[in-house]
């Protein structure tokens, strides 16, 4: 399950919840042509609960523990820009790197924040570098990320 914080969207508990709508003006999800390098978009909170963390491990074919396994917790960051960014057919998730601060404990809520840090269009070619910084719900860094996607031509 994913929670959104935009703007001033509250609900129960100081939770962010809904469909996306907009960041700084912009619709969400966001196309291509409207990003720039250093857009920040908003937080996507979710929860790393059991059922998320089995069904990882068993696609994985990994073992059971206590703590979430580091690349389930990139994954679902990863699977996040899927909300964020608008992504056409075709496109191709072209490189990922990691760094790992610390072990995550199943049930564990993260924050995962995404900005571009790099959009290059060259002909028919178009590119996306982004930059993804998860942390718990206390702000201590749990992992940071950097996708690089290509996109097809508009």
């Amino acid at each position: 399950m994913i929670t959104r914080t935009y703007g001033h969207q509250r609900h129960g508990r100081g939770e962010a919840f809904g469909s996306i709508q907009h960041t700084g003006g912009i619709e969400l999800p966001v196309a291509f042509d409207e990003l720039a390098s250093g857009h920040e978009f908003p937080p996507v909170r979710y929860c790393l609960d059991a059922e998320t963390v089995s069904a990882y491990v068993e696609a994985v074919g990994a073992h059971p523990r206590s703590h979430v396994p580091p690349l389930a917790v990139a994954a679902r960051g990863i699977a996040s820009l899927g909300e964020l960014i608008a992504l056409p057919a075709g496109t191709i998730h072209a490189s990922q790197e990691f760094e790992f601060y610390r072990l995550v404990p199943v049930g564990a809520r993260v924050v995962c924040v995404a900005t571009v840090t790099r959009k290059l269009s060259r002909g028919a070619m178009r590119m996306l570098t982004l930059e993804m910084n998860i942390s718990d719900e206390s702000g201590a860094p749990v992992q940071k990320g950097r996708s690089t996607i290509v996109l097809p031509e508009a």
